[in-house]
């Protein structure tokens, strides 16, 4: 009786002891996890969340009661109007952009592989081209002496040139065409995963193919079009480059006034109190559009994804049509470029070369491209690194974790940039940041870090994590096992978010506006100041040059994924 108890004993004392060491294990990979998230964090408490916070703090600032500024902002109807102004445009934008874009996501989940990588490459390349490159685009096709109107002209459809360059037409046909890849591509991504099966049913039942589209269909599809419509909205609210290039004086939107606070008026407090209006505007939205998504997931499970039956002439004319919208008014800039007339004009009378010689021919022009490339590549290798790191430790973080830290990285992706760089003036003002090429490849590193985190997130989640783990029990070190096991399987991902990250970086221009100084111009700020001042076919050349920078690290990106291979 006695050696029984002992033996039981001695089972619960070994039991006890294996429980105290997976209790320490788990509690040392959480440890591990989070140190693994702490450099990104860092900066992105520094640098992102920090000047937010230095923002609302100024909102509260004024001379009088703590809430002036707020009470200002409401009770001033040119203030308010402003954001009336925004979100009615904002609105129409999202309304657009999901009629053009449904039809084309849904194109798109009806065809064959290699067609579908075709019709991606037209939506992707206008995604990944300089906005500013692309509003700067439509200024020229809609100019009186623009390409539209000497087209409509020439066909003999109007005999006076149409007035569209600073009109709400403008503004919407501008915000349109920038977020239009965005709503495609959003769409597909969860239009994709349907199952298709559930409309073939409809369809065996005596459905008709409008009856079961509208009844089966078009339900499944709703989150689809709450996910597209909310971050096509939320990314119009901040809008700052095309309305201030392509709108009229009586749309003025919120990022505009924002801007004209600061660095007309001086009044960094007012600006401080619209933005953060702006602010909980986006963050309202953000969070309604998470609890309907987790609410649609808890009611209605979504299948896998299957193609569904080819789709009729009609679809793929409307579809040919909207993906040529997305690329052709950029491509217009390449004759413009080799205009030999002294001013912009289309079509041009002849092809010279002097823009191109214009361009390299000036200093200021090569330095400020040369700074672009630097601080582009600087932004693009600390956000892999920091990137790869927390997406790493996110891994390996509970359910509830991994969401909190997910939300946190990517959260610049949500946030107007007209917002983050506010706060950056603020706190670079303080630090004497304003105007170097440190400060500006620090907050491009922020804008970049989302991309990274989610292409190495999305490889980790395909990987087989048992690797890793046989890596570990056979005695390697966590630095070995990235080394020789996770760091080869990542290698494609991490690159290709690194070159996101580098194209983000050297297109961007609102936060340039900002903080660059007039000594520290990067290439998109001094188009930027060209376009504002006097629009020449300089900018159609540098345009191109832009153009060409971004097409060579898309394509470079897709020849070492290829190389890389699916089973790498």
């Amino acid at each position: 009786m006695s050696n029984l108890s002992a033996a039981r004993i001695s089972k619960a004392a070994r039991g006890g002891e294996q429980t105290l060491l997976q209790y320490l294990q788990t509690r040392k990979v959480a440890v591990y996890a989070y140190l693994l998230c702490l450099p990104a964090l860092v900066l992105l408490i520094v640098i992102y969340f920090g000047p937010i916070v230095q923002t609302l703090l100024h909102s509260f600032s004024s001379q009088e009661a703590w809430y002036d500024n707020y009470a200002r902002l409401f009770t001033t109807p040119i203030y308010w109007q402003s954001f009336v102004v925004t979100f009615r445009i904002s609105g129409a934008v999202t309304l657009i952009c999901l009629i053009l874009g449904y039809p084309v996501a849904l194109w798109l989940t009806r065809l064959a592989a290699t067609r579908r990588t075709l019709a991606f490459a037209f939506i992707l390349i206008p995604f990944w081209t300089s906005a500013l490159v692309r509003t700067y685009a439509w200024t020229v096709i809609l100019q009186k002496r623009g390409v539209l109107n000497a087209v409509l002209i020439y066909l003999g459809i109007i005999e006076k040139p149409l007035v569209l360059s600073y009109t709400t037409v403008g503004t919407i046909i501008g915000n349109v065409h920038i977020l239009l890849p965005a709503m495609i591509l959003t769409l597909y991504a969860i239009l994709s995963r349907i199952d298709v099966s559930l409309v073939t049913a409809a369809r065996s039942l005596g459905a008709r193919p409008v009856s079961a589209f509208l009844r089966v269909y078009l339900p499944l599809s709703f989150p689809a079009i709450i996910a597209g419509s909310t971050l096509t909205f939320v990314a119009s609210l901040g809008s700052y480059i095309i309305p201030a290039l392509l709108g009229g004086r009586e749309d003025l939107f919120v990022a505009q006034l924002i801007d004209q606070q600061v660095s007309k008026l001086l009044n960094v407090g007012f600006a401080s109190a619209i933005s953060m209006v702006l602010l909980f505007g986006c963050l309202v939205l953000c969070v309604a559009y998470a609890r309907f998504i987790e609410t649609g997931e808890r009611r209605n499970g979504v299948g896998g994804g299957a193609s569904m039956e080819t789709s009729g002439w009609a679809l793929v004319f409307y579809a040919l049509l909207v993906l040529l919208f997305l690329v052709l008014p950029t491509f217009v800039l390449i004759p413009l470029s080799f205009s030999s007339a002294r001013y912009l004009t289309f079509p041009p009378p002849g092809y010279s070369l002097q823009w191109y010689q214009a361009y390299l021919g000036n200093p200021a022009w090569i330095d400020a491209t040369l700074r672009s490339l630097r601080i582009a590549s600087t932004a693009a290798l600390g956000a892999a690194v920091l990137g790869t790191l927390a997406a790493l430790g996110m891994s390996r973080m509970s359910r509830l974790a991994r969401y909190l830290f997910t939300a946190l990285m990517l959260s610049p992706l949500l946030i107007p940039n007209i917002i983050f760089a506010l706060g950056l003036y603020q706190l670079y003002s303080a630090l004497g940041l304003i105007g170097t090429e440190t400060g500006l490849a620090l907050a491009h590193t922020v804008l970049g870090l989302p991309y990274v985190v989610i292409t190495v997130s999305a490889a980790l989640s395909a990987r087989d994590h048992h690797l890793a783990s046989a890596g570990r029990s056979l005695g390697a070190g966590p630095t070995n096992v990235f080394r020789f096991i996770q760091f080869p399987l990542l290698r494609s991902a991490i690159l290709a978010g690194g070159f996101l990250a580098f194209i983000a970086s050297f297109d961007e221009v609102v936060i340039a506006i900002f903080i660059s100084g007039s000594r520290t111009a990067t290439l998109p700020k001094m188009m930027w100041d060209g376009v504002t001042t006097e629009v020449n076919p300089t900018i159609s050349a540098v345009s191109v040059i832009v153009i060409s920078v971004s097409l060579f690290v898309i394509m470079l990106m897709n020849f070492i994924q290829n190389r890389s291979g699916p089973g790498r």
